[in-house]
């Protein structure tokens, strides 16, 4: 654990080495984002349970305070749930984010990548870093640790040296 804010740590990855699924979902603005859109760049994408939420809501603040590090590198970043474009929308103005969450309503990319729910009944909280050909590079899983998400992601882009 690093200091101490890690549970559940890396129980997704095995999905390490395989590739991101196809996946179309709307962003906050209406916008379709796809699996191509993603394509030839470094991209993190955080899964997290519910807009709002006070996880959630840390979680998501914790990668808009860093953003500016991603940009620098020229990694793409994004955040799911299964929450509608509205509530995204609503939830991207009120917390001043930069980056898109993309509404996967009805859990679909979810499923494709076999997401687990933490606890037996918490939509997963977990934090992919993909390489420009589509393969998960490193997963972290953490329901409670929220801010360690971008920490880690950081962390791993450093040590991939995915600088665009």
């Amino acid at each position: 654990m690093e200091n101490g804010d890690d549970y559940l740590v890396d129980s997704h990855e095995y999905l390490v080495g395989s590739k991101l699924p196809n996946f179309s979902c709307l962003n906050d603005e209406g916008k379709l984002v796809t699996s191509e859109d993603i394509s030839g760049k470094w991209t993190v994408m955080f899964f997290y349970p519910k807009d709002e939420s006070p996880g959630c809501t840390l979680q998501s603040c914790s990668f808009r305070d860093r953003y500016d590090q991603f940009i620098e590198q020229g990694i793409s970043l994004y955040g799911v749930s299964s929450d509608s474009v509205e509530s995204h929308k609503r939830f991207k103005q009120r917390y001043k984010l930069q980056y898109s969450l993309l509404s996967d309503e009805g859990g679909l990319l979810a499923k494709a990548l076999k997401l687990k729910k933490d606890f037996g009944f918490l939509r997963a909280r977990v934090t992919f870093v993909i390489d420009p050909e589509g393969i998960i590079v490193f997963a972290h899983t953490s329901q409670l640790g929220v801010t360690g998400h971008v920490k880690r992601a950081l962390k791993v882009i450093k040590s991939q040296g995915a600088i665009a």
